[in-house]
């Protein structure tokens, strides 16, 4: 009796035609499609139970979905993707929450190799050329290879990158047009006016003082109508700011 009902119970979770998976909902994604997805999961949801010889029995059912196994199988497929929430809604639907990487800019090589880089420094999809108006980062140690889905830029220099194109865009309107990671301590920017700012990164610079100190000489002395000539402020000193036009260089606090 107790046989009969633990393979009742078996039956029930392996085959019964109602536990087996039937739906695959997606959402949140834009540029990864809905049947990509949906058929990496299918691919997935099937669990092999039996095999000897020529006998092969597998199930869908829901109870045998590894999430964390669909989980790593797009995030390995998809390097776009940032984040998948995988859930089972009973009785027979598997229900994916995507979360698409939002590009901050574009990292190039020395040899004009180009991917979109997210605002952890991931690189995620390879470009044959940047779209207009995207920030261009670069850096001029030595390239080494690039693996779309891999950390490219540290996550430090990134949220550095991140704070000084909002800043720029939304005090000034003025757009990031390219950053040059010199060294790890040393962020050249260029802006959309041709104009450059050098930024210290060591430890014990904050990047937060160092733009309070560019906004203060954006907002009262450095107008829109005195940039034509303006070719790089240079923030690294803790004391002053060094500003240097066409005509001459100087300090100020």
């Amino acid at each position: 009796m107790a046989l009969i009902i633990i393979l009742t119970i078996c039956y029930f979770i392996f085959f019964y035609s109602g536990f087996q998976i039937k739906n695959v909902v997606v959402s949140g994604n834009a540029k990864v499609k809905s049947e990509d997805l949906q058929a990496l999961v299918w691919s997935n949801a099937h669990t092999g139970l039996i095999s000897l010889w020529n006998i092969k029995i597998s199930s869908s059912s829901i109870f045998l979905v590894d999430e964390n196994k669909i989980n790593k199988a797009i995030l390995d497929k998809f390097p776009i993707i940032e984040n998948v929430q995988v859930n089972k809604n009973l009785p027979q639907t598997v229900i994916i929450g995507i979360v698409e990487r939002k590009p901050i800019g574009a990292f190039c090589t020395s040899t004009n190799q180009c991917f979109l880089i997210d605002n952890n420094g991931v690189a995620f999809e390879q470009l044959d050329i940047p779209p207009a108006g995207v920030t261009i980062v670069r850096q001029t140690a030595g390239d080494a290879r690039i693996f779309t889905g891999e950390e490219i830029i540290s996550q430090n220099i990134m949220t550095a990158i991140s704070k000084i194109q909002r800043s720029l865009k939304d005090n000034f309107q003025i757009d990031l047009k390219e950053a040059l990671i010199t060294s790890p301590v040393r962020l050249n920017i260029k802006t959309s006016e041709n104009w450059q700012i050098y930024f210290d990164l060591s430890a014990g610079y904050d990047i937060d003082a160092q733009l309070a100190k560019l906004n203060l000489l954006l907002d009262e002395g450095i107008t829109a109508g005195t940039r034509d000539n303006l070719e790089y402020i240079d923030l690294r000193p803790n004391d002053r700011a060094i500003i240097c036009d066409n005509a001459t260089c100087g300090g100020r606090y």
